[in-house]
């Protein structure tokens, strides 16, 4: 009995361990008696995933390569409902599966001269099946035994691909989020950041505004670390709406302030007091969007780095003297740079600069 419930054990710690697969394969083939038990996802032309217990891997290229379109005995297995365990006999003759070449050639010099099967899955032509070899046939007692964990095999295997399909949609999400030009965060209730996207590490590295102090999500002004407080509390009691809420961070001189909008995260009930994420946060960084659309404005038009700042900052302040103080430079020197984006761009007039520097804001990134 102890042994059984070892062997269930290994069996969910595979579900949330995939690379325990191995291990529980081994305790199933002990458990029955086999020389090996086996996990296979395959159609009826090809093994596009094996995992084995002990059988030697040269055996194990073979069959995925060679051996597994031409076993009998698989492909009687393949047709059987999901979740019934069957043994070798149950499903066709034993005199003609020994008769053929995967038998004599693969099963016999390993000493897999007998067998049980039980698939798992099955979906859109191909199946999750788990197979036990040994050299004596399986009496009632090994059968039932693998009647009574095949249930746990099944559920082990579900819970594998609910995982699997669960961590692929988030990463998958946040790899998306990298595409787009503003910080995202995912903050929970004691304003905990637990993911954030390059950007946003990158706003919160530079600390002008806004940080994490500990983890935590903090403005340097105190009046409005308590307005982003609000907007969290807002989320969590599910008073904000989807379009979420708009907080302006101010930062230091010179700099434009961000913008933060607090969007309540989808709530989840998993178990009381749980501390579940409650906000995604998308920080807007103005300076840095200008900066990576001055980027794209050189490439496009070979402007020196001076220049198309020059001509980000006519866009932000309007007029050519108020660009030149806020870049430190002389007035003269802003009417060279500024006939010479004349020049790449193809533009006269400063309204028509700006109009361009607005039509690339609308193209994307």
């Amino acid at each position: 009995m102890d042994d059984v419930l070892r062997l269930i054990d290994s069996i969910y710690e595979a579900a949330g361990r995939p690379d325990h697969w191995q291990a529980a394969l081994t305790q199933l083939a002990d458990a029955t008696g086999s020389i090996d038990a086996t996990m296979g996802g395959q159609t009826s032309a090809q093994v596009p995933m094996l995992i084995s217990a002990r059988t030697d891997p040269d055996y194990v290229r073979s069959y995925a390569e060679y051996y597994h379109a031409r076993n009998p005995m698989q492909m009687a297995v393949f047709g059987q409902p999901v979740g019934k365990v069957v043994l070798d006999h149950m499903v066709m003759n034993k005199g003609a599966f020994e008769s053929s070449d995967f038998f004599n050639e693969w099963c016999k010099p390993q000493g897999y001269l007998a067998g049980g099967a039980l698939n798992l899955a099955a979906d859109g032509g191909w199946r999750a099946t788990v197979m036990v070899s040994g050299r004596n046939d399986y009496d009632q007692e090994r059968y039932q035994l693998l009647e009574r964990v095949a249930p746990h095999l099944r559920r082990a295997f579900e819970l594998n691909q609910i995982l699997h399909q669960t961590r692929a949609l988030g990463v998958g999400a946040m790899a998306a989020l990298e595409y787009v030009d503003r910080g995202v965060l995912v903050v929970n209730r004691s304003r905990l950041a637990s993911t954030a996207n390059a950007m946003a590490e990158r706003i919160l590295g530079i600390g002008d505004g806004l940080r994490l102090k500990g983890g935590q999500l903090t403005c340097d002004r105190p009046d409005e670390s308590k307005t982003l407080e609000r907007a969290l509390a807002s989320c969590e009691r599910g008073t904000a709406d989807s379009s979420g809420t708009t907080i302006t961070i101010t930062r230091s001189a010179g700099r434009s302030p961000l913008s933060l909008m607090c969007i309540p995260f989808p709530a989840t009930a998993w178990w009381p007091g749980f501390d579940q994420q409650v906000a995604l946060i998308f920080i807007t960084d103005r300076d840095t969007r200008l900066e990576q659309r001055s980027q794209r404005l050189r490439a496009r038009f070979g402007l020196t780095p001076a220049e198309a700042a020059l001509a980000w900052e006519i866009a932000k302040s309007g007029g050519r003297q108020e660009a030149a103080e806020s870049r430190g430079v002389s007035l003269s020197t802003a009417r060279t740079q500024l006939s010479s984006i004349f020049d790449k761009t193809g533009v006269r007039r400063q309204a028509e600069l700006v109009r361009l520097l607005l039509d690339t804001l609308d193209e994307p990134d």
